[in-house]
């Protein structure tokens, strides 16, 4: 019985390690650059295991002691909603991205240097309390960004009209894959996909890259999506927030109860 027991474990064990994109090839170590599937070259990595980063969770700690070498926690408003440090708590093997219950009040952190092109792994456990948009994306403007998004309200009319259209059952929720519209002349590129089982309560990777003249979509390592259409062309930054405003369309929000994203790692190859 001892035997069988352990024996699942690993194949449990093995079964979440399976779920994971393979490592890039590290050239020369990793000082020729990182090889992601074989074909696309960076020259850096960031790798963030928030289960061994422990910078404290403290909300009197200043904003830049509160997140790892490479991160900084977003401190500004956006229309009705703002994103305040105090939301922005590692703690517990996680990387907790907070919106406060019955506000606009939300978390977000991004990288503190640019990139032009990448590939970004983040391993996450998605919020689960109505009201909020939890989003891993590449950032330089309103134009120039390429987004992995989910909306936790059901009732989101993005949902109920993706979930129309799809004949899907009423109260499915997506992951929503998109790059925004490159000028005023386009429509923004964009995909609602199923989610991952258990997507609020396990974790699974959700992987986007960037690349000359195409995004690709991940989830679990496995290829969901791609786009060649408004592809991001200038460099930015790396963003993850959990935020809510009131748009019914989107995250319809706020939520009833403090919301969490929580992020156990973020695997970064870069140029």
């Amino acid at each position: 019985m001892r035997f069988t027991v352990l024996a699942a474990s690993l194949f449990a064990a093995g079964n979440v390690l399976a779920q994971r994109s393979p490592a890039a090839a590290a050239i020369n170590g990793g000082a020729g650059g990182y090889v992601v599937d074989g074909q696309y070259r960076f020259n850096q990595r960031q790798f963030w295991d928030f289960s061994k980063i422990n910078v404290g969770g403290s909300t009197n700690l200043p904003a830049g002691q509160r997140v790892p070498t490479g991160l900084k926690a977003s401190d500004f408003p956006v229309d009705s909603y703002v994103y305040t440090p105090a939301n922005v708590i590692i703690a517990r093997g996680y990387l907790h991205l907070k919106v406060n219950a019955n506000t606009f009040i939300s978390g977000e952190v991004t990288t503190n240097f640019k990139i032009s092109y990448a590939s970004v792994r983040t391993v996450a456990m998605l919020s689960e309390p109505a009201g909020v948009c939890n989003g891993m994306f590449f950032y330089q403007s309103d134009t120039q960004e390429t987004d992995i998004e989910f909306l936790s309200n059901r009732n989101s009319a993005s949902n109920t009209d993706a979930a129309s259209d799809a004949g899907d059952p009423a109260g499915t929720r997506y992951l929503w894959f998109s790059n925004q519209a490159a000028s005023k002349r386009k429509q923004k590129t964009t995909k609602p996909v199923p989610l991952p089982a258990n997507p609020t309560s396990s974790l699974h990777e959700y992987r986007l890259d960037l690349v000359p003249g195409m995004t690709r979509f991940f989830i679990d390592g496995k290829q969901v999506w791609n786009s060649t259409d408004n592809v991001p062309t200038v460099a930015g930054v790396w963003v993850f927030n959990n935020w809510a405003d009131a748009d019914p369309s989107w995250s319809a929000g706020p939520p009833k109860q403090d919301a969490y994203f929580r992020i156990r790692s973020i695997d970064m190859y870069y140029s």
